[in-house]
């Protein structure tokens, strides 16, 4: 098959192991991507076949992972275990959830938009031969719809997998190769320290399109390496709004399973959930309604082996708000024996302070404009 846009003919697939590019020079990464990187396939004359392709490997892919259906099933889930340190079926329920949202009918709606909203717009249908994702570490796939999409446009895409969690994305293009191995061949991850600036260097180089999951230092400082050449994906505040007489438990347990993904450590999971309450009693009674899902959900979603820095982080925090409690300050604060949740209401916080780890911090605010009026400040 051949288009305008180049030779689409099957590229041999190559999906390193992460240890081997560990130490990685610039000349040998560069020399790989000169091989890797082509014309993107876009939507040329003959682009519907690709796109058909593409949608018909992705579909079956992610059925496959949102079931846990593929060969390597297991084997992933211990490697993902291994580095995230989350419980097995937390991870199973947490990625599964990535993949519910790859559908046809998603992925030929998404097509279709872009090539309708697009295609009046003078050189918007020209896309580069490169495209350099730079994935966050705390929680796996998140750069996964990004990916979709860069495939589904047939975009040779290089996706630098975080030092902390490197096995997912190799383990996705692996799954793609059998499904169809001339998709997956526009796709590769590797995996090289944050240190190693000379192995990036060598990529930005070749002045490919950045994509770029992380924290806001992150962005800072690709900003300056990349330029304009930057769609950054910096940090992410998420926030609930509930009113404290109307709340239901099946509310609490949809809010108690927003924490438990990732064990709290994604952008969706909430900071803060915001309730609008008239007195504090109702906003102290919630809280201990919260902390009595909290307690059933980590029967079947457990929380993960976390390590001894981030028990002393939530334990850091416990003490913070026991001490704003001592000196009177409306707090109400549940926690089991262990760190496993831990749910705290207050009349204020500071929402520079992340949170993860399953810590829910309720606001009180007395009205809905309140709450606007804190977003706003907050934006």
């Amino acid at each position: 098959m051949n288009s305008e846009n180049g030779d689409l003919a099957q590229q041999p697939y190559f999906v390193p192991a992460a240890s081997d590019l560990k130490n990685i020079s610039p000349a040998e990464l560069s020399s790989l991507l000169q091989t890797f990187r082509r014309p993107a396939i876009g939507f040329a004359d003959n682009a519907n076949e690709w796109q058909r392709r593409a949608v018909r490997a992705w579909q079956a892919l992610a059925r496959a992972w949102e079931n846990w259906q593929f060969p390597e099933a297991e084997i992933v889930l211990q490697r993902l275990q291994a580095n995230t340190r989350m419980s097995l079926p937390v991870l199973r329920e947490s990625i599964a959830n990535h993949f519910r949202v790859i559908t046809t009918a998603a992925m030929k709606d998404w097509l279709d938009e872009i090539r309708e909203t697009r295609a009046d717009e003078p050189g918007a249908m020209t896309y580069p031969s490169l495209a350099f994702v730079v994935a966050s570490g705390n929680v796996p796939g998140a750069a996964l719809q990004q990916i979709v999409q860069l495939s589904l446009l047939g975009i040779p895409t290089l996706v630098k997998s975080a030092s902390a969690e490197p096995d997912f994305m190799p383990a996705i293009f692996s799954v793609l190769a059998q499904q169809d191995a001339e998709v997956a061949s526009r796709l590769m991850a590797l995996s090289w320290p944050r240190e190693n600036n000379a192995a990036s260097d060598a990529v930005l180089a070749l002045s490919p399109q950045v994509i770029a999951l992380g924290d806001d230092d992150t962005m800072q400082q690709l900003r300056a390496e990349a330029g304009t050449a930057l769609m950054p994906f910096g940090d992410r505040f998420s926030a609930a709004i509930m009113h404290a007489k109307s709340a239901r438990i099946q509310t609490l347990r949809k809010l108690a399973y927003d924490y438990a993904m990732f064990d709290g450590k994604g952008c969706l999971s909430p900071q803060v959930v915001m309730v609008i309450a008239e007195q504090w009693q109702d906003v102290e009674q919630l809280a201990l309604h919260f902390a009595g899902v909290l307690t059933e959900e980590s029967i079947t979603l457990p929380a993960g082996n976390w390590s001894a820095a981030e028990h002393a982080l939530i334990q850091q925090w416990r003490g913070e708000w026991q001490a704003r409690r001592a000196t009177g300050e409306n707090l109400a604060l549940y926690q089991p024996a262990d760190t496993s949740w831990t749910v705290v209401a207050a009349e204020e916080f500071d929402f520079e302070q992340r949170i993860a780890f399953r810590a829910v911090r309720l606001l009180w605010v007395k009205s809905f404009d309140d709450v606007m009026l804190i977003l706003k400040n907050y934006s």
